[in-house]
């Protein structure tokens, strides 16, 4: 993300500047809407579709026109794959095992594999992978602490999210 926003900057024009700001401000929904989701699935263990599904039209939105402005419409192309990708596997993960994986997870899966592809493609399948990984940890974190068992439910969304957000300042 910081090569495109740079690459704006640098330009010097209006042009760079206005997809600078709309590549911004449509991560800044992004994190501010994830921290409130993070928070609902730690406290009640569900992602409110009522929640997620609008970010879909104004993160795409605003990520779509910084590609159109700043002169790269192929990440219009990325954002499609992180998207089918990333929403794709949770999809078939949802259908393979119902209960391993709640509908919640599977929406705002698709919306943080298509914010990541405005990265790149790899940028959607790293975050998606780190979300795992995160949640591998923490679970087996709560086991050693015995906070759960192995029949206990553990919100997965707050993985995710850090999976992704993660991807997408440190990488």
């Amino acid at each position: 993300m910081s090569a495109f926003l740079t690459d704006q900057f640098a330009r010097g024009d209006a042009a760079g500047w206005l997809a600078a700001a709309l590549a911004l401000l449509g991560l800044g929904v992004l994190g501010a809407s994830c921290a409130w989701l993070w928070a609902v699935d730690v406290r009640e263990h569900r992602l409110p579709g009522r929640l997620v599904r609008p970010l879909y039209p104004v993160c795409g939105s605003l990520l779509g026109a910084a590609a159109l402005v700043g002169g790269e419409p192929v990440r219009l192309l990325w954002m499609a794959w992180g998207l089918v990708l990333v929403g794709g596997t949770y999809v078939l993960l949802r259908v393979l095992r119902p209960a391993g994986m709640g509908m919640g997870d599977v929406r705002l899966s698709g919306l943080l594999g298509m914010c990541l592809g405005f990265v790149s493609v790899w940028h959607a399948v790293l975050g998606a992978v780190a979300g795992f990984v995160v949640g591998g940890l923490v679970v087996v974190v709560l086991l050693a602490l015995r906070r759960v068992d192995a029949g206990s439910r553990v919100a997965f969304g707050p993985a995710m999210i850090t999976g992704a957000l993660g991807t997408l300042l440190l990488l």
